[in-house]
């Protein structure tokens, strides 16, 4: 039984792996188009939505917060991956 679960579990890391891949090269493109038109890097009006956003999607509430905050940290180092490749 733990067995099965930690292996689905590991299945998930691998997809949410791809899924920030992908979410990266997302900030790449983002940066790109805000460099191009001289808009400032950080939005944190965006930020806020994004994160009411992730807070209406989640299902089970005794999950929010933690959902939220994994979104913050996403966030946040996606911000510190832009400061490192402006």
């Amino acid at each position: 039984m733990l067995k099965k679960i930690r292996e689905e579990v590991n299945q998930i890391d691998q997809e949410l792996v791809r899924l920030l891949e992908k979410r990266y090269e997302c900030v790449d493109e983002i940066v790109r188009i805000k460099k191009e038109r001289h808009i400032a890097t950080l939005d944190s009006s965006r930020e806020q939505e994004v994160l009411k956003q992730v807070a209406n999607l989640v299902d089970n509430k005794d999950y929010e917060t933690s959902v939220v905050r994994t979104f913050q940290d996403i966030m946040d180092r996606s911000k510190d991956y832009q400061k490192q490749n402006k």
